[in-house]
């Protein structure tokens, strides 16, 4: 009885390994924008009337970091959000300075800071 054995080369076990593992995520780099949008909302709000800065997470992906100085206090912002986003919030100002993050309307995060200056984080 003879047996014949066919060696498949590394490259291309890794190749379609590769290939298959795009066809079902999808495209890098590409919203799913099937199920719903995911209502997002950053609040803070302090003992002082400003923050020193803010820097957030947004609905643009990696390139969405935003910075802001000076921001009068209480803040808000708002965005509609596909998929599952990593969302993250920190802020620093005199006083204490609370952070929250809220998810289709419901707190997911929430922290409060007290210090000269206060720093504070909230993810998600």
């Amino acid at each position: 009885m003879t047996r014949e054995v066919t060696m498949t080369s590394t490259p291309s076990i890794v190749f379609a390994a590769l290939t298959a593992v795009a066809a079902s995520v999808g495209p890098i780099g590409q919203a799913d924008a099937t199920g719903p949008a995911t209502q997002v909302t950053y609040q803070l709000s302090g003992s002082a009337p400003m923050a020193d800065y803010i820097s957030y997470q947004s609905d643009s992906g990696q390139a969405g970091q935003e910075r802001l100085a000076h921001v009068p206090l209480p803040w808000k912002t708002q965005f509609k959000f596909y998929g599952s986003p990593v969302l993250v919030i920190s802020a620093q100002g005199p006083g204490s300075i609370t952070c929250t993050i809220l998810v289709d309307g419901n707190v997911v995060s929430q922290a409060t800071a007290n210090g000269a200056p206060a720093r504070t984080v909230c993810s998600h």
